[in-house]
């Protein structure tokens, strides 16, 4: 008389839904520790904004008309709060992603796609301030023709990788909002 085998152990198979948990975190962590910097920062330049010197630049900006400086330099508290609140915002949106939480699926897929369309006026930003510190870099025709050519280099180089985190954020996007995903969230 034999003894039959018994079954081999089938591996585990893992969920196709199983990345989601690991991006929730990372994002979630992410979020919190770009929250608690932006506040620190906001702490930091709390005093500092009152010092005659940064009252110089801020006055020195405005004389020379660099408009991509001047609410920035006349705001630098509110500008590093303004940035902790919307990675608080974040935080919360990955909180609840990861607790699979409707309202947090639906709020991390509408700040995938801010997100991913405020890369575009970072760039337009970005530009503005070379374009405004560029005349102050160069008294040379030739060196000022350069750095404009540097500046339209690295313009494209931002939009480009813009629309490559469009391509990205609004294809986690899309997976997020599958069906198949979708029915986990409650």
């Amino acid at each position: 008389m034999s003894v039959p085998l018994p079954p081999l152990p089938t591996p585990a198979t893992r969920a196709h839904h199983a990345w989601v948990r690991p991006v929730a975190q990372a994002s979630l962590w992410l979020s919190l520790l770009l929250t608690l910097y932006f506040v620190l920062q906001a702490l930091l330049l709390w005093p500092l904004q009152n010092l005659p010197l940064w009252h110089l630049v801020e006055s020195e900006v405005q004389r020379q008309h660099v408009h991509s400086l001047i609410w920035l330099l006349a705001h630098p508290v509110g500008a590093s709060m303004i940035a902790a609140l919307l990675c608080l915002v974040s935080s919360v949106a990955s909180w609840g992603l990861l607790r699979e939480r409707r309202w947090g699926l639906w709020s991390f897929v509408a700040l995938l796609l801010l997100s991913a369309l405020t890369n575009f006026a970072i760039a337009w930003w970005l530009d503005v301030f070379m374009r405004d510190l560029i005349p102050f870099l160069a008294d040379d025709p030739g060196l000022l023709q350069e750095l404009q050519l540097n500046r339209w280099l690295i313009t494209l180089t931002v939009v480009g990788m813009s629309f490559l985190f469009l391509g990205l954020q609004g294809w986690l996007g899309w997976r997020l909002l599958r069906p198949d995903i979708r029915t986990r969230f409650h």
